[in-house]
């Protein structure tokens, strides 16, 4: 498969665990990948074979320009993996004990910004060809539906990163152009899965990638990559 013909995959939020093994992942499957974070060494991601785009996603022109030089030195994502956050935790028993500043960053890049991001995705999606898979899959976890008031400003940007997909999957997923939060829970208990496990989210996300229809926008998954059922509380599949 030439470099040309390739598909697209931008990894957003690459970090240590997730992300390298997304990348790995889609690299392995015969896609161009693009990584980005606010700390990235691009000559260490160039020695992996990917294009590293070191971005900001708590800064506005940062998200623009890391699209704009996403798609002038490798074309328009495939599939965008939203995997940034930001956290700075404080007491469950004095959720507002962080100043308005770090809230604010908290939200900013776990959820406002997704919609930018979102937006430039959907018009990458619109250059492809028809018979290219495209996804957008942000890395989520079980915020939007429990609360976690020592992690106030994350719980915040993770709810606004679900409502941003729930809405742009019922609009556009019927056109091709799907969208998903999906998110890791322990298998045992449904709880949250501390660390998250690398490997199940790569073989999650590429195998959402893969779908033919956009199906339920929230996927839940376990540390072995089974779908779990979360309002059954049961693994499906």
């Amino acid at each position: 498969m030439s470099t040309v013909s390739k598909p697209v995959a931008f990894i957003i939020g690459y970090g240590s665990n997730v992300g390298p093994a997304i990348a790995r992942k889609f690299k392995s499957e015969g896609f161009n990948v693009a990584v980005s974070g606010r700390t990235l060494d691009e000559n260490a991601a160039k020695e992996e074979g990917y294009l590293g785009i070191r971005a900001d996603f708590g800064d506005i022109a940062s998200v623009r320009n890391a699209f704009d030089r996403l798609e002038s030195e490798l074309g328009p994502a495939a599939a965008v993996i939203y995997n940034a956050y930001s956290a700075n935790n404080g007491s469950p028993s004095d959720p507002l004990a962080n100043s308005y500043e770090i809230f604010l960053n908290n939200v900013t890049v776990s959820g406002v910004n997704v919609y930018e991001v979102a937006r430039r995705t959907k018009a990458g999606f619109e250059k492809l060809s028809a018979e290219t898979p495209r996804a957008f899959i942000g890395t989520g976890n079980l915020q939007p539906w429990i609360n976690f008031p020592g992690m106030l400003g994350m719980s915040v940007g993770k709810r606004a990163l679900a409502n941003i997909v729930e809405s742009s999957a019922g609009a556009y997923g019927p056109q091709g152009h799907r969208f998903y939060f999906a998110h890791e829970v322990k298998g045992a208990t449904g709880g949250p899965q501390v660390p998250p496990t690398g490997q199940a989210h790569a073989d999650v996300f590429y195998r959402v990638w893969k779908q033919k229809e956009q199906g339920p926008w929230e996927v839940c998954f376990t540390e072995t990559g089974a779908l779990y059922d979360r309002a059954a509380g049961k693994i499906v599949a």
